[in-house]
């Protein structure tokens, strides 16, 4: 097998399109529409859900396997991120008794904000929290939870870099789940300096409850000409990364169990592509990329990738292309596949 610490990605580098800039989380208001690709975090008592479909209420993460020490076969088959747990500090020690959210998509306000609806369940009227701490790396971007109820969140630049300066964007920051504050978790080695075409650092982010993994893509250092960006397996019980995949532009990343074992999807950032690769029984990269989908559709490059219950791989695209050039958030298409067992590929069902 290749070393997983430096190896050609595939395929190769593609030229970068039109201008635009990253879409920034769905806003609080379009939670309704969000049953698919939802992107805030319920907090109801103890009990945590996630806006996707409705209501979903977080299961156990499934139990390791013992055998094949290559492939992750025998993890339980879907989704592996509905573990989460809720965090105390909303309840224990804000008083919050509603169902909560957090947001990172507010667009007047930097930093991560903590929303409880009123009593008729409207966001925009709901009270709004924000502890000093969260506005210490600027705008931030998307955000994942852990079962402890640990927030992990990563910087993502507005319109310009004066609050997000790009040698930060490759930080990884953390909100305690008992104390509420944000602290620096993770700055993640890059392969190149920031640059001058590259705002961006970190670009998407996933758990996998099955073994405590968060994945972090970056695009940090690549240019027009090459792509230099990293996948990274984050263990965090240890705080360290302790794998990476190299020279690829990743954006949006999920994790999946197939019966055949366990795989990483990703988005390319510049071609309307989504690859999965192999995962071994700790989570690490196992092999060499495959093209899972193309997306044929009017925004394409594969913002967020999401799996529900039914086997079916959700995936926004938008129209990028590595610039802060403003751009509206109905720029973009929610695509849905669904797999087929019987050969192992994925069809395009919408739109």
């Amino acid at each position: 097998m290749p070393s997983k610490k430096k190896r050609s990605a595939s395929p190769p580098a593609a030229p970068i399109e039109k201008i635009a800039r990253v879409e920034t989380e769905s806003r609080a208001s379009d939670t309704a529409s969000a049953n698919r690709l939802g992107l805030y975090i319920a907090l109801v008592g103890i009990v945590a859900v996630l806006a996707i479909g409705g209501v979903l209420i977080w299961l156990n993460a499934s139990s390791a396997p013992q055998g094949e020490p290559h492939l992750a076969m025998g993890w339980v088959p879907g989704p592996v991120n509905q573990c989460r747990g809720t965090p105390k500090f909303p309840t224990e020690k804000l008083g919050f008794t509603r169902a909560v959210v957090f947001s990172t998509s507010e667009r007047l306000n930097k930093g991560l904000q903590l929303i409880e609806p009123d009593e008729n369940g409207e966001l925009a009227k709901g009270k709004k929290y924000q502890h000093p701490s969260w506005t210490q790396a600027g705008y931030l971007g998307v955000f994942v939870v852990d079962n402890q109820g640990n927030v992990f969140v990563a910087p993502s630049p507005r319109i310009s870099l004066i609050d997000n300066p790009p040698e930060r964007a490759n930080i990884l920051y953390k909100v305690d789940a008992e104390t509420g504050v944000m602290s620096e978790f993770l700055k993640l080695p890059s392969a190149a300096p920031p640059s001058p075409e590259n705002p961006y650092g970190i670009l998407a982010l996933a758990y996998d409850c099955d073994t405590n993994s968060l994945y972090v893509t970056s695009v940090m250092g690549s240019t027009r000409a090459q792509q230099v960006g990293r996948i990274y397996r984050v263990d965090l019980k240890t705080g360290q990364v302790v794998d990476q995949y190299d020279d690829f532009d990743a954006f949006g990343v999920n994790a999946y169990n197939l019966a055949t074992g366990k795989r990483l999807y990703f988005g390319s950032a510049r071609t309307p592509e989504v690859f999965s690769i192999a995962l071994d029984r700790a989570g690490n990269f196992w092999g060499e990329p495959r093209l899972e989908v193309t997306l044929k559709g009017a925004f394409n490059k594969p913002r967020r990738i999401d799996f529900n219950v039914r086997e079916e791989m959700l995936v926004r695209g938008i129209d990028f292309n590595f610039t802060l050039s403003a751009t509206s958030e109905d720029r973009r298409t929610d695509y849905v596949f669904g797999y087929a067992n019987a050969n192992d590929k994925w069809m395009q069902l919408a739109p």
